[in-house]
Formats: structure tokens, C-alpha cells, sequence
């Protein structure tokens, strides 16, 4: 199948409201660091918030469904499926931009998510945060079909993030809980694949013991946005964007080899993790909370109100 033709997220946002710093790799790790574009010298989430919450009907429906429903009506609809949650604790929001990048970097669409199975809080820490399937550079040039079962953190400290996010996915590994949780995950899956697709392809590429199954590798993407006092320090001492930009490129030439380093440091505690491919995308920021609020507020024209 041509997989980037059926993705609805393009890569021209990451350009309009990221700035890609830094990208390192080590056989089934890579590490993609982003920056959210400054607003003089300050860190402004209104652009990206506003974007994001812009797409959310995409994140919801398939092409087909937004094409019946409306671009308006599909909004609005997608509105209902994301709650007046508390933004605090709401998960939505990191799967919401796990989905723009995967499917705008890496080009694999989202074929299910689990957002319309979601019925209480408790059910946000089951399963991944969206499956994907489609032709994975798993090293520079070469391509490979993959089945890709996402993870999202956006938390107070990077080294939580991650250590969070292996544990989450280890689920679908380790030898006590992968039957229920791969079974569980690629069931309900099953249950709500695009129309955009082939049906049967994809329906077969979920379904473990298939030859279409079997051929494809496993691959982690994992989103995290973790909070930095440095960008504090930016904002600070930077009198333009430029400069604060110049400011940010520096933080990334130090902190995205540490980030690679320790990953590969935690993945020591993980076995199983060793032996699939991990893609990390990571955004720090200087208020995750703040991010979260924006969020909210973009995607209902409120505030939130507990």
C-alpha cells in the first residue's frame, strides 16, 4: 500500500510551529529533539495550541468520515470525544501530537486509536496511544513494512517521561502481561480500522499469526514533553527571536546527546525493549502545565473549571 498518500497530517505544520534540532540514532534508537518557535524571545504555545487543536477531528475520524460529516460538523463532534477533562491528567493531548508526528515525520498513518473506547479516566493508562502501520526507514534509505504502537508522556522531568514510557510499553512484552495486552490492544484495533484502507490488508496486518502480521518489524514511537528551567534562562537573556533561538539550538547540541545517553541507559532495565525499534520525539518546554492549559482552551473556548 502507499501509506503516505492515505496519512492526513502533512509535515508543512512541523515547519510552521517546530524547529527541528537535533536527530541522533544507535541501531533501534533514534532520537528526534523539536523546539516550540519562540514569539520574540519568549516561549509561546497559543500558535502550536491553536494548530493542534485545530486538528483534533483528524485525530477522530478517518478522511472518509470528515468527508461525510463536514470539516465543521466533524469538529465539533470531535469536541465531545476529548472531554471538559481536567487538562492535569488528561492524556488525549499527548497521543493528539504523538499522532501529528508520526504521521507527519514518519509518514505511517494511524489505521486505529483507542479514543472512542475511552469511558473513564482509568481507561487512559490501558494500552498503547495509537497504532500505525507502514514503511519504517529503519535506517537511512532503507524501508521496512512496521506495525507501530505509540506512547506519549507530558510530565515535570524527562527522566520520569522515560522511564514511564518503557514501563508502559514493556506491558506488550514482558512475559506476564504481553498475551493480554497485545491480544487486547490488536483486538479493539480490529474493531475500528479506517475506511480509508484496504480492510482485509490492514485487518490481516493486526491480527498476530498472519503472514501480513509476521512481516511486519515493531517499532515504539514514543512523544515526551518535559519541563526545563534553561528555557527560563533563554527567555531571560535572549533580547530577539533569533537569539533565543541561537540560545535553544546550544541547549540541544548538549542535552540531545544526554537524552540519547540516557535512554540507552535506561533500555539496560528493559530486555525485552532491546529488541524492537524505539523513535523518540522530544519537546521541552519551560510549563507543561501551561501547554496543557492552552490546549484546553484552543480546543473549547473555555477554561478549564474543575
Amino acid at each position: 500500500m502507499e501509506w503516505e498518500k492515505i496519512v492526513q497530517i502533512d509535515n508543512l505544520w512541523i515547519d510552521n510551529h517546530l524547529i527541528n534540532q537535533h536527530f541522533d540514532e544507535e541501531i533501534k534508537v533514534k532520537v528526534r529533539g523539536y523546539s516550540i518557535k519562540f514569539s520574540g524571545n519568549v516561549l509561546d504555545y497559543n500558535a502550536l495550541s491553536k494548530f493542534i487543536a485545530g486538528s483534533i477531528h483528524k485525530f477522530v475520524y478517518s478522511s472518509q468520515q470528515i468527508r461525510e460529516l463536514g470539516d465543521i460538523g466533524a469538529f465539533m463532534q470531535a469536541q465531545k470525544y476529548f472531554g471538559k477533562k481536567n487538562p492535569s491528567t488528561d492524556g488525549k493531548y499527548g497521543e493528539l501530537l504523538l499522532f501529528m508526528l508520526v504521521e507527519g515525520v514518519l509518514k505511517c498513518p494511524m489505521v486505529a486509536h483507542k479514543i472512542v473506547t475511552l469511558s473513564n479516566s482509568r481507561d487512559q493508562v490501558k494500552g498503547g496511544d495509537g497504532i500505525f502501520l507502514g514503511n519504517y526507514e529503519y535506517q537511512q534509505g532503507k524501508y521496512h513494512p512496521a506495525c507501530l504502537i505509540g506512547e506519549s508522556k507530558i510530565m515535570d522531568q524527562f527522566s520520569v517521561c522515560v522511564d514511564d514510557a518503557l514501563d508502559s510499553l514493556d506491558r506488550f512484552h514482558n512475559e506476564r502481561t504481553a498475551a493480554q495486552f497485545s491480544s487486547t490492544e490488536f483486538m479493539v484495533a480490529k474493531q475500528n480500522i479506517s475506511e480509508d484502507f484496504d480492510i482485509d490488508y490492514v485487518y490481516d496486518s493486526l491480527t498476530p499469526g498472519s503472514e501480513a502480521f509476521q512481516q511486519n518489524i515493531m517499532v515504539h514511537p514514543i512523544f515526551l514533553m518535559y519541563n526545563t528551567n534553561e528555557i527560563n534562562t533563554i527567555e531571560r537573556e535572549a533580547l530577539t527571536q533569533k537569539m533565543a533561538e541561537s540560545l535553544m539550538k546550544d541547549y540541544f547540541e548538549e542535552r540531545g546527546i544526554e537524552h540519547l545517553e540516557l535512554i540507552k541507559k535506561k533500555i539496560t532495565r528493559w530486555s525485552n525493549l532491546q529488541k524492537v525499534f524505539l523513535d523518540f520525539f522530544i519537546i521541552p518546554v519551560n510549563n507543561v502545565q501551561k501547554f496543557r492549559n492552552t490546549v484546553y482552551y484552543q480546543i473549547h473556548g473555555v477554561e478549564y473549571e474543575s
